[in-house]
């Protein structure tokens, strides 16, 4: 025993968690009570379910509580101990004892030192820095590791269920009293399979050096048949072909039609446009130049004393009338506009209108006949009848008619 196997001893206790105090002087003299409640407790830090009585009044108890522990700890821990040093229970008992509290100390240390890792990685560890592509060759090792391990721990849960079996056949063959007559002949047929065996194995190596022979002298027929073809390639590479220059030359010559004829086509499609153009311009012009040619007809000018205008038809004094917008009528170059005049048997009046209002409304009406209509040129007899009609349709209407005789040309009359 030794001051520093003492203290260690202590001090690994205290990091152990020993609820007792144990000083230095406890191991000068043989102190078995502490060396028993030590062990018990020191067995119950490893299997908290394990049950060691300690009771240490008589002899056989105390060499029985020694067993029980040496026992445990070479079962469960591996750790193989001295009982006659133990029973001792002095300064040779505390070596055997730093056995055990070593491995306790160890394992502690590794825990402290693995928590301690990790809460150093979990305060740096940064998502930003995690890569799953790193462990995803772990994940399948362990997934593989796994699968293993069910397959084995089936098949060996059905051979323990077949040990029942097993074991009696196994014993049958032990007890067994077999004839050195059987042993040599089962032996001969044991030594003869083998060498067939040996037999077959040296044929197929025989047969894979001759099939490695024909695969090398195939390789090198191969290999110098690439060497052929490349020599091949690299002379035709260098030899130009006669009709090479040629080609190149009506390569370029078809690149420079190509160029004309994109200029070309660029060119034609802007004359296109520019002629489309000029063709809209020109149509534009005759349009203008065909405007003042339209006439428009305002509706507002007709005069309400007309006797050719139906009262009936006034614009604005009709009930229910819609106010037409204005058409304008363009002028038939076909025939020509006259004057159209009615006569009358009644000498012109000083208020009358003039015979060249009379023919600037013969103009007007003449605007508003159709083009297919033709132009009948009146009568003296037809003249009459639609003065007198008209007259006729004023008259009984009741209507205030005008006191303006319009003045006519009494030649036209007869």
């Amino acid at each position: 025993m030794s001051y520093r196997d003492v203290r260690n001893f202590l001090e690994m206790l205290r990091s152990l968690g020993y609820p007792s105090l144990v000083s230095m002087e406890s191991f000068r003299t043989p102190n078995f009570p502490l060396v028993a409640n030590l062990l018990v407790w020191l067995a119950k830090r490893f299997d908290p379910d394990t049950d060691i009585p300690l009771e240490i009044g008589a002899e056989d108890e105390r060499v029985k509580l020694i067993r029980n522990a040496a026992q445990f700890m070479a079962l469960k821990a591996g750790i193989k101990l001295n009982t006659k040093r133990l029973y001792q229970a002095d300064g040779y008992a505390v070596k055997e004892l730093l056995k055990i509290t070593t491995i306790l100390y160890d394992a502690l240390n590794v825990n402290l030192d693995e928590n301690e890792e990790d809460r150093l990685n979990e305060d740096s560890f940064s998502f930003r820095d995690f890569d799953v592509s790193d462990k995803v060759s772990d994940l399948k090792l362990s997934r593989q590791l796994a699968s293993e391990i069910t397959t084995t721990g089936a098949n060996l849960y059905d051979l323990l269920g077949k040990e029942v079996e097993l074991r009696s056949a196994r014993l049958k063959s032990i007890g067994r009293q077999f004839e050195l007559s059987e042993v040599e002949s089962g032996i001969k047929k044991a030594i003869e399979a083998i060498n067939e065996e040996i037999s077959e194995t040296k044929q197929l190596i025989d047969n894979v050096a001759a099939t490695e022979a024909s695969l090398d002298s195939k390789i090198e027929r191969r290999k110098l048949e690439l060497d052929r073809y490349e020599k091949r390639l690299q002379t035709l590479k260098k030899v130009r072909p006669a009709f090479l220059e040629e080609f190149t030359v009506l390569e370029q010559d078809l690149e420079q039609l190509f160029i004309q004829y994109s200029v070309r086509l660029r060119c034609l499609n802007q004359l296109e446009r520019q002629f489309s153009e000029m063709e809209r311009v020109q149509v534009e012009k005759q349009l203008q130049a065909t405007s003042p040619r339209i006439q428009t007809i305002p509706l507002d000018k007709f005069d309400i004393n007309d006797e050719f205008l139906d009262i009936d038809e006034v614009p604005g004094q009709r009930p229910g009338a819609i106010n037409r917008q204005e058409r304008p009528r363009a002028g038939t170059g076909g025939r020509k506009s006259r004057a159209k005049t009615f006569g009358s048997m009644q000498p012109p009046l000083s208020g009358s209108q003039s015979s060249l209002d009379l023919s600037s409304d013969g103009e007007t009406d003449d605007l508003f006949l159709d083009k297919e209509e033709p132009e009948l040129m009146p009568s003296e007899d037809e003249s009459l009848a639609l003065e007198l009609s008209g007259m006729d349709r004023i008259a009984p209407s009741g209507r205030k008619t005008s006191s303006k005789v319009q003045e006519v040309n009494s030649d036209d009359d007869f």
